[in-house]
């Protein structure tokens, strides 16, 4: 598994040459230059970070991480704990807003158990890669140690490296 460190050095920066012939191509579409706002922004940035003048990208991720946090004894929460594990279970089965917004981008929701404080059987569209159960109160001290925070982002990278070897090309991150 690749770690943090390794991740970031293999960060290389964005093509900037590459956003001129994004825009070239924008400019000569059927439409007024510029017309597309912010989406010819994306567009651009796409060209730029894939280094290709129409990047294929056949599929895409959501991963959804998904943990308790202690916090929640404090009565901060909207919802009891017990509502992670609910919602869990409501993601893998395609019920979310989260669903819904990755369908109509053609993506695939992957649901990760990083920190739920119950446990999960396997099922397609979870992956459980439990670093805690659950983070520990805010307000008495740390919520995880800098260790237990490090293995977690190491979990999304790996995941990322798992995924792109099935193909895909474009991930998007969100928690619960």
């Amino acid at each position: 598994m690749m770690t943090l460190k390794e991740a970031i050095e293999r960060i290389r920066p964005v093509d900037e040459s590459m956003h001129v012939v994004a825009q070239k191509r924008l400019d000569n579409l059927t439409k007024p230059r510029g017309s597309l706002g912010r989406l010819e922004e994306f567009a651009r940035a796409l060209v730029g970070i894939y280094r290709q003048e129409m990047p294929e990208i056949p599929k895409k991720a959501v991963f959804t991480f998904a943990a308790d946090h202690g916090v929640a004894e404090e009565g901060v929460s909207a919802f009891p704990q017990e509502v992670t594990q609910q919602m869990v279970l409501n993601f893998i089965r395609g019920g979310a807003g989260i669903n819904v917004l990755a369908r109509h981008a053609g993506a695939d929701v992957i649901v990760v158990d990083i920190g739920v404080k119950a446990d999960f059987e396997p099922m397609e569209g979870l992956e459980i890669r439990k670093v805690v159960y659950g983070s520990k109160n805010m307000t008495k001290g740390p919520a995880m140690t800098r260790e237990e925070a490090i293995r977690c982002i190491e979990v999304g990278i790996s995941l990322a490296e798992e995924y792109a070897q099935k193909g895909y090309r474009m991930f998007a991150t969100g928690e619960m």
